[in-house]
């Protein structure tokens, strides 16, 4: 799943399908292109394909120029380079729709219409701006029943001032044509898809989740059925192969898949009335759901990554293997500590690279991780003979500090048995209630947390969200946080650099109009004037034209534009006083150069070297930008960071970030307690809020349901829709009476006396 969700990521940067597919598959991704020179690259790919990988990764080592010569020179090209009109279109978002089916209509009936006549009029009850669409372009028709089921290839957006029905009344079914719609839409096909999908998997264009299909939602387009036919399939296949292993036939596999589950996971999450509407018999949902959540765990093993397989050349002999481009100080550590295990080697490339050490100070730091390494395989060796095992983190610290006490056999081997018992006495019994227990220790320091924020000295209105409002916003799981920040990390080369530094700030901080040029109404002519200010344009590396062009396109205007000695001018047709000034306004605040999240920029200095802090995020822009060193980067929206870096970066983040929110507060919690809490949030794929009714409201107890708020509704509810309780958690067993099946709950004591002997004896 990994290998497809990076191939429609390619995709939509402007690759084709056939190139996407062969890019994942040798094992490169954007950075790697980013920073891969012409050798490496001409090792996999034709001149052809080189000239899109670069466009698309904004390559800048590789000249472009040439490689269009010498595509031309082989033949893989007979045009010259793309336009730049073309290269937009290429990387330009596709839209797509979610709408609901209008009142009346059928889907059998539409089908049958586009069957008899090729093509349907649909009526939308409320105004679309038709010019934002490019045709032909997707819509997914969103039944309530189901969910998203259908799929359809939009060819036309009629919009109109008033609510008359086109001329074109034979495109529309007859039981509609007096209806009073403002909007049509004209549907060429309508395909059923393989399976139903939920609204989370669609995003609106401002990036927020579509959480509704009310009305028209205009969304990113995030499904395309002729590139997604094999993603179907091999969901499919998983799906019933997975489900028959436990238990169920083949029909009803199949029929949990039409429904839109297909991970064990899911099951595990999916309610009984779910399952049951999927076909599940009632008798063995219980046994089906252990089954799920036993199979849960490995769905959330890391996938291998795919190995590159060994290219050849047009002679036929094999490339050697693709080397990384490195500097002198790593180079220097790698061969110095050529003996070491992998995790030394990097730990000193690293600090080599980072601090630019001499070759003396290197050969130091190695004699001191030879030492470190010998002294740990004795310590293994001593654990090995008492037959027991720890894991290689406590095992390195004991290695470090009986080398820094200078510590005898006996004294290690007595600290080799403390840790050996307080391991042992650590470890979590089976039916340890631990979920309550991780609540208890995160609830209870956090009625003791503050509503604050922290201020940033010296600069004005940057502020950081702190204490219980930040907490709140990483159990919510909130899409956008209310003080976006990130800190941006700059590579070892450059980051003792503060000119390196304030020129990448500048560079990735959001620029509006205002601060480029002087804005001035022209009441007698009617005109807004632009004068720009060419210092500031030169430090950009902005031309007046170029300016012009980004203040057309981002303001969307109809404007006429024309330069006219250093000065830009919009002209309207016809404009009044009030219409100039809103003009002016909108032009002024319009953001037209860095990235377009990034409010502010400052630079402080942070362990001798200089870092970057943001206000706003955009993940995705920064790590793109040269000079920025990606493996470092953080931001606190733990959304982006899923999107980006996938889901286990976003576990990792909700865990730092809960023990970041709580040591800040002097509260000390265990990072256990912190990392069930960030699993439970993610193990479905995706991030889920902690709420009043569990997990995104997933709740599977009607009584826990019930004992919370509206319980004649809840128990209403699983009455009609024939609910059960398991009585499978806490809340529920104390409503019944019971020994809640945790702990001592979990074991069953019965008294069995001793038969007397014959005789009384």
């Amino acid at each position: 799943m990994a290998r497809l969700d990076t191939i429609r990521a390619l995709e939509k940067r402007g690759l084709s399908p056939e190139l996407a597919e062969k890019t994942v598959d040798l094992g490169y991704l954007l950075g790697t292109l980013k920073k891969s020179d012409l050798k490496t690259l001409r090792k996999d790919f034709h001149y052809k394909e080189i000239l899109q990988l670069i466009d698309v990764s904004k390559n800048r080592q590789i000249d472009r120029e040439e490689i269009v010569a010498k595509a031309l020179e082989e033949g893989d090209i007979i045009e010259g380079p793309i336009s730049a009109d073309q290269a937009l279109r290429r990387v330009e978002k596709k839209l797509g729709v979610i709408w609901s089916l209008p009142e009346g209509y059928t889907i059998d009936g539409v089908t049958s219409h586009i069957s008899k006549k090729g093509q349907v009029l649909l009526g939308v009850a409320f105004p679309i701006n038709s010019k934002q669409f490019r045709y032909p372009f997707n819509g997914y028709v969103y039944l309530k029943t189901r969910g998203i089921c259908y799929q359809s290839v939009i060819s036309e957006v009629l919009s109109f001032d008033r609510p008359d029905v086109p001329e074109e009344e034979k495109l529309l079914l007859p039981a509609h044509t007096e209806e009073p719609y403002v909007t049509f839409l004209r549907i060429e096909r309508l395909i059923e898809l393989p399976r139903t999908i939920r609204l989370e998997e669609f995003r609106k264009m401002d990036g927020t989740q579509v959480k509704s299909a009310r009305n028209y939602t205009q969304v990113e387009d995030a499904l395309d059925l002729e590139r997604e036919l094999l993603r179907f399939e091999e969901e499919r296949m998983f799906a019933v192969d997975l489900f028959k292993g436990m238990g169920l036939s083949e029909k009803v596999s199949l029929g949990l898949y039409t429904h839109g589950i297909f991970l064990a996971s899911q099951v595990v999450t999916a309610t009984d009335n779910d399952l049951r509407n999927a076909g599940v018999p009632a008798t063995k949902i219980a046994k089906f759901r252990d089954a799920a959540a036993e199979a849960a765990a490995a769905e959330l093993q890391k996938p291998v990554a795919a190995k590159r397989p060994a290219a050849k050349d047009k002679k036929g002999s094999k490339d050697e293997p693709v080397k990384k481009k490195i500097n002198k100080f790593r180079k220097a550590a790698l061969k110095a500590a050529s003996e070491l295990p992998g995790a030394y080697i990097e730990e000193i490339a690293r600090e080599s690279e980072t601090k630019k050490l001499s070759k003396n100070d290197i050969e130091s730091i190695v004699a001191d991780y030879t030492k470190l390494n010998d002294k740990e395989h004795k310590i293994e060796e001593v654990i090995s003979k008492k037959g027991k095992k720890l894991p290689q983190g406590i095992i390195r610290e004991i290695a470090s500090k009986s080398i820094e006490h200078k510590l005898k056999d006996k004294q290690i081997e007595k600290i080799i048995d403390g840790a050996i018992l307080q391991f042992k006495q650590n470890k979590v019994d089976a039916t340890e209630a631990v979920g309550v227990i991780a609540a208890q220790s995160i609830g209870e320091p956090g009625t003791q947390m503050t509503m604050r924020t922290f201020h940033y000295a010296g600069v004005a209105e940057m502020n950081v969200t702190l204490g219980l409002p930040r907490l709140i916003e990483i159990v919510d799981a909130r899409r956008i946080p209310k003080t976006p920040i990130m800190e941006v990390f700059l590579e070892p080369a450059i980051s003792g650099s503060e000119k390196k530094a304030l020129e990448i700030a500048s560079r990735i901080e959001a620029k509006s109009v205002a601060q480029l040029a002087d804005v001035n109404t022209d009441i007698t002519n009617l005109r807004v004037l632009i004068e720009p200010n060419k210092k500031i344009l030169k430090q950009r590396g902005l031309s007046m034209e170029e300016l012009a062009g980004r203040i057309k396109k981002r303001g969307r205007l109809k404007s006429k534009i024309t330069i006219e000695s250093g000065v830009i001018i919009l002209e309207e047709d016809e404009v009044s006083f009030k219409k100039l000034y809103i003009i002016e306004d909108k032009v002024s605040h319009l953001m037209v150069d860095g990235i377009g999240n990034i409010q502010r920029a400052i630079v402080r200095k942070e362990n001798d070297e200089y870092v970057i802090f943001t206000e706003g995020s955009d993940l995705k822009a920064i790590l793109e930008e040269e000079g920025v060193d990606p493996t470092r980067t953080t931001t606190n929206s733990l959304h982006e960071v899923a999107e980006v870096l996938g889901i286990e970066a976003a576990r990792i983040a909700i865990a730092t970030e809960l023990h970041k929110t709580l040591s800040e507060q002097g509260l000390s919690v265990d990072h256990r307690h912190n990392m069930l809490v960030s699993d439970v949030m993610t193990n479905t794929g995706s991030i889920q809020a902690i709420g009043r009714h569990g997990i995104s409201g997933a709740k599977v107890s009607v009584l826990a349901r019930a004992a919370f708020e509206i319980t004649s509704t809840h128990l209403l509810q699983a009455g009609l829709t024939g609910e059960s309780d398991v009585l499978t958690g806490v809340a529920e067993n104390i409503i019944v009476g019971q020994p809640v099946h945790l702990g001592t709950g979990a074991v069953s004591a019965v008294y069995k006396p001793k038969k007397k002997a014959k005789g009384g004896k």
